[in-house]
């Protein structure tokens, strides 16, 4: 069980690293892209945390997300979560309900729900077709 935690904390650390913000978005979509990535795999994560650090209405704040990374605030942290959650598949020891909840998901159901509006597959179909290490 140990290890199986550390290979995904290695691998969400690796995820993270490799996640940017780009100098080119204004000020705020680049401090709301810092802070969502930062919290990413946290389930308390929420827009509106984000959007009130930043002290932003709602369609303000969405509008500007949008422009820059073509999604809204919502949209992009259920990509990358699901990004995430498609590295961690390719290990068959691996439990599904364990990747859910390190990838921010406190219930199964809603990840395998929003993996599945994402990508298309279940995590289980994915997992399956993308075959294992």
């Amino acid at each position: 069980m140990a290890e199986r935690v550390a290979l995904i904390e290695d691998e969400l650390a690796a995820f993270r690293e490799g996640l940017s913000v780009s100098d080119e978005a204004p000020d705020s979509v680049r401090l709301a892209t810092a802070r969502t990535h930062g919290s990413l795999f946290d389930p308390a994560l929420t827009v509106t945390d984000i959007r009130e650090d930043l002290s932003l209405t709602s369609t303000t704040f969405s509008a500007r997300f949008r422009r820059h990374h073509g999604c809204t605030p919502a949209c992009y942290i259920r990509r990358r979560r699901v990004e995430a959650a498609k590295s961690l598949l390719r290990y068959n020891e691996l439990l599904i309900a364990d990747i859910a909840f390190h990838v921010g998901y406190e219930h199964y159901r809603t990840f395998a729900r929003v993996f599945k509006r994402v990508t298309g597959r279940s995590p289980q179909g994915f997992r399956e077709r993308v075959g294992s290490v």
